[in-house]
């Protein structure tokens, strides 16, 4: 069965949430909440009637994680990333979230790591695949459902990669991209980015990145 992707985008900060589901009244999965209240996510899952069993993060940076206790209390749903990434959620300073607004906040650790699930897990039918893409934070993963590539920041269409940040690397994010390069080229897949519209990879192999 054929999979529905909804984009909804999170707030103040522009980046992208994703819920991924078969049908109405099943359990779904949801990629980089970032916004703290969640209430157009929340909103979309009622209209639907999901309820979401999964939290996948594709790093640890506050815009792509601040909704995650909301729906954690709400759902008691399990969060899935990286060692590191859950190292550095739990960590006002390490998300960022503290140079945000001086602030800052910390979120649940990970209930599951992809390490540990030898970067695959089965969902349904589907058979996910996690796979590590440091560079842009050395906790970055991009997530494999079907043909629909789940990126974060790794990649962005018409936009550099940007590694500058607290555990960035060039070197590693041309490794990384090399290796998207090696899987993904020559096949039909759907990049869904933590910023902006969806895109087909064709359309970013060219484009340099770094």
């Amino acid at each position: 069965m054929s999979i529905f992707i909804e984009r909804i985008p999170n707030k103040p900060i522009d980046s992208n949430s994703f819920v991924i589901y078969r049908q109405k009244k099943e359990p779904c999965i949801i990629i980089d909440p970032g916004t703290e209240d969640c209430n157009d996510l929340i909103e979309f899952l009622e209209r639907k009637r999901l309820i979401p069993e999964y939290i996948f993060l594709t790093h640890e940076h506050f815009d792509h994680i601040w909704g995650v206790n909301k729906l954690k209390e709400t759902y008691n749903c399990k969060i899935v990333c990286s060692i590191d990434c859950s190292g550095r959620i739990i960590d006002s300073k390490k998300n960022m979230s503290l140079f945000y607004n001086q602030i800052g906040f910390v979120t649940y650790p990970a209930d599951i790591y992809i390490e540990d699930t030898n970067y695959h897990l089965e969902w349904n039918d589907k058979k996910i695949e996690f796979i590590s893409t440091k560079g842009h934070s050395d906790a970055s993963i991009c997530i494999l459902i079907d043909n629909n590539l789940f990126t974060g920041d790794t990649i962005i269409k018409n936009s550099k990669t940007v590694i500058k940040l607290p555990g960035g690397s060039k070197s590693k994010l041309i490794e990384s991209l090399s290796l998207l390069n090696n899987k993904f080229s020559d096949k039909h897949i759907r990049i869904h980015s933590g910023h902006g519209d969806s895109f087909w990879y064709v359309e970013v192999k060219n484009q340099k990145l770094q």
